[in-house]
C-alpha cells in the first residue's frame, strides 16, 4: 500500500519506519519542510529526491521514503497518515483536508479533541468523506534527539494493543483491515469515537509529570519522567485517572486504566503507578522529560486533551475537580489561557448537546 503520513517529527518518522519495513511505500510530509530536510541530506547519491530513514531500538533498519512536498500530492496515497500535534490541527489538516478523497482511508494517530469529526464534517459537506480511523494513542513511543536535521528516529517502544473507532461507525471492519494490513494484529475495534478520545492517558499523565517538576523544567534540568513521577505524584496521577473514567462511565464505555496503559506500551509488570513508573524508568532509562514550558506536553495534552477532558465532563455532569485545577495551575504557570487556546471546542460546539446526541454524532449518523 502507499501511505502518506502527515508530519515528519518522531511519531511521523517511527511510523514510516514501521510501514517501510513491512513491505509498504511510506512517504512523509512536513509542512514546514525542515524535519525531512535531514531524511534529505542523509540520503545516498543518486536517490531520486528520496529520503534516507534510519531506525534504531523497538525497530532497526533503514529504508528510503518518499519526501512530499506539496499537499495536493496526498491524493495519490491509498492510506493517509495523521501524526500532528493537537496544536497543529487548526493550521495544517485544512491544508489537508482538499485532497482527500473517498477511496482512501485516513488514519489520525493519537487522536485527541475529536478531530476525526470535526474532519468528517468537514469533508462530508463537500462530497463522499473517506472512512476515518481514530487511534486512542500513537503506534509506539519515539525520539529524534537534541536536533532534528538527521534522517534517524529512535523508537522506545511499539505498543501491543490499543483502540481504534472509525468515522462512520459503520466503517469498522474496513479501517480495522487496513490498521492490521499496515501495522499488525495490534488494534481492539471499539464502536465510538469518543471512547479512543477517552482512551487518552497523555493528557493526564503529562499533567500529573509536568506539575511537580515545574522548577526542574525552568531551570531547564535534566530529568527522567518516570524517575520523577515520585509517589506524590503517582497519586496525583490516580485520581486524574479516576475523573478519566469516571466520564467514560457516564457515557456508557469502560476504557483501560492508565496503569494497563503502562504495561501494554512499556511491556512492564502491572502493579501501582508508583511501582509501574520505577520499572519504566529502571528499563529505558528514560524519556527525559520537557526543559521549557513551551512544549508539546503544555501546547497538545493540556488545551487539547485535558481541558477537553474537563468540557467533555460537563456534558455527562461528572465532577472533575482534580483535573480543572490541573488545567487551572498549569494556565497560572504558563501564562496563559489553556483553555482557550483550543479552537476545536469551539467549533464542534457539542456542550449544550446530550450525551446521547453526542454518542450518535460521533458515529457519523447525524445527517
Amino acid at each position: 500500500m502507499k501511505v502518506a503520513i502527515v508530519g515528519a517529527g518522531a511519531i511521523g518518522r517511527a511510523t514510516a519506519a514501521y510501514v517501510a519495513h513491512h513491505g509498504h511505500t511510506a512517504a512523509l510530509w512536513s509542512p514546514s519542510g525542515r524535519t525531512t530536510s535531514g531524511l534529505l541530506k542523509d540520503a545516498p547519491a543518486g536517490n531520486n529526491g528520496r529520503g534516507r530513514l534510519t531506525y534504531t531500538g523497538a525497530l532497526e533498519g533503514a529504508v528510503d521514503v518518499d519526501i512530499i512536498k506539496e499537499p495536493r500530492e496526498f491524493a495519490a496515497a491509498d492510506v493517509v497518515v495523521i501524526t500532528l500535534p493537537g496544536d497543529a490541527y487548526p493550521e495544517i489538516l485544512p491544508l489537508v483536508l482538499p485532497h482527500l478523497h473517498a477511496a482512501q482511508t485516513v488514519i489520525v494517530s493519537g487522536a485527541l479533541s475529536l478531530v476525526p469529526l470535526w474532519m468528517h464534517e468537514r469533508l462530508r459537506a463537500a462530497g463522499p468523506p473517506p472512512p476515518i480511523a481514530a487511534w486512542g494513542t500513537t503506534l509506539g513511543t519515539a525520539r529524534l534527539g537534541e536536533t532534528r536535521d538527521h534522517g534517524r528516529v529512535f523508537m522506545n517502544t511499539v505498543r501491543a494493543q490499543f483502540e481504534v473507532a472509525a468515522i462512520p461507525a459503520t466503517a469498522g471492519a474496513k479501517v480495522l483491515a487496513v490498521c492490521r494490513e499496515l501495522f499488525g494484529d495490534r488494534f481492539r475495534l471499539v464502536g465510538n469515537l469518543l471512547e479512543t478520545t477517552l482512551a487518552n492517558v497523555n493528557p493526564e499523565a503529562h499533567a500529573a509529570e509536568v506539575l511537580p517538576n515545574l522548577t526542574r523544567i525552568d531551570k531547564a534540568e535534566r530529568w527522567m519522567l518516570f524517575d520523577c513521577l515520585t509517589p506524590s505524584a503517582a497519586r496525583m496521577l490516580e485520581v486524574l485517572d479516576l475523573e478519566r473514567l469516571a466520564i467514560a462511565r457516564a457515557f456508557g464505555y469502560t476504557v483501560r486504566t492508565v496503569q494497563e496503559h503502562y504495561h501494554l506500551s512499556y511491556h512492564v509488570p502491572r502493579g501501582s503507578i508508583a511501582d509501574i513508573a520505577v520499572a519504566i524508568h529502571e528499563r529505558y532509562k528514560g524519556p527525559p522529560g520537557p526543559v521549557t514550558l513551551d512544549h508539546r506536553y503544555m501546547r497538545e495534552d493540556m488545551p487539547y486533551g485535558l481541558a477537553f477532558y474537563e468540557a467533555l465532563a460537563r456534558v455527562v455532569n461528572v465532577e472533575t475537580p482534580v483535573t480543572s485545577a490541573s488545567v487551572t495551575l498549569l494556565s497560572a504557570a504558563s501564562g496563559q489561557d489553556l483553555r482557550k487556546a483550543n479552537p476545536l471546542l469551539a467549533e464542534l460546539a457539542f456542550e449544550g448537546q446530550s450525551a446521547d446526541a453526542l454518542r450518535r454524532r460521533c458515529e457519523g449518523s447525524v445527517p
